[in-house]
């Protein structure tokens, strides 16, 4: 609840104070593509950076933001229903997934019956290489391949975030 609050605040602040352009956001979302990516609670650096994601971390846009010096930033909001602001040097619109589940099999084929290569945990992310019938082909960050089942991630363009959930 206080990252929504101070969020509202440096919102409103932000386009009290500064010559700044929001532009609507469509039902889109980005993925983390950068190693040193930062959520932050405003569109600067300057400000306190409120958590850092994992590669590949799925976020929907909420909105776009464009600074007098032409910096473009998003607010973001992740599968728990966080929000917060990303630069767009460090996120790509290609699509990430991560687990909602406790643990979810990484298997060989897109097929219930196919043998799992591996487990991943809740909150492991992935990139999303391909879709298929409630499917999905990903990748980790390690470089590790295989299929997911859909209903076990969220991608940013799926169904709305849980809310009321923490950061850990």
């Amino acid at each position: 609840m206080k990252r929504i609050a101070v969020f509202a605040l440096v919102l409103v602040f932000g386009l009290l104070s500064t010559a700044t352009t929001i532009l609507a956001a469509s039902k889109k979302s980005v993925m983390v593509t950068h190693k040193e990516a930062k959520v932050r609670n405003g569109p600067a650096t300057t400000y306190k950076i409120l958590w850092r994601p994992r590669m590949y971390t799925p976020f929907e846009i909420m909105a776009n933001f464009k600074d007098v010096k032409g910096q473009k930033w998003f607010i973001v909001r992740d599968h728990e229903g966080d929000i917060g602001w990303i630069h767009n040097s460090v996120v790509s619109e290609k699509v990430g997934a991560i687990v909602t589940v406790k643990i979810a099999d990484v298997s060989k084929r897109a097929d219930s019956k196919s043998q799992a290569l591996f487990q991943a945990p809740k909150n492991y992310t992935f990139k999303v290489l391909k879709e298929q019938k409630g499917w999905y082909k990903v990748q980790d960050p390690e470089g590790d391949k295989g299929w997911i089942k859909s209903k076990n991630v969220w991608t940013g363009r799926s169904a709305k975030p849980k809310k009321g959930q923490k950061h850990s």
